[in-house]
């Protein structure tokens, strides 16, 4: 019976709303770009993998994900991801 009570309390009060987990979604995108354009270490293998096409998909992924979500935002959440996607793009065509 504890066992239950203790899941129960674990809960969250409202459900997650989708606005927060597309800006999960972009910050996940950006640290895959910036692994795939080597200024970082996977963090699923610790090592150094180059990959340019790669890269580019998860930039031109956020920039989709930004159009579709940029109503739903304040002015600090989009001007904080349009920084993002600037340094992504800036960085990114300094590595091909």
């Amino acid at each position: 019976m504890a066992e239950k009570k203790e899941k129960k309390e674990k809960l969250l009060d409202k459900p997650i709303r989708v606005k927060e987990v597309v800006i999960m979604n972009i910050l996940s995108l950006e640290a895959k770009a910036w692994a795939y354009m080597d200024f970082v270490a996977h963090p699923e293998t610790q090592s150094h993998t180059k990959d340019l096409k790669q890269a580019r998909l998860a930039i031109d992924s956020i920039d989709a994900l930004f159009k579709i979500i940029e109503p739903e935002l304040d002015t600090a959440e989009k001007k904080d991801i349009q920084t993002r996607l600037t340094n992504l793009r800036l960085n990114f065509a300094r590595k091909e």
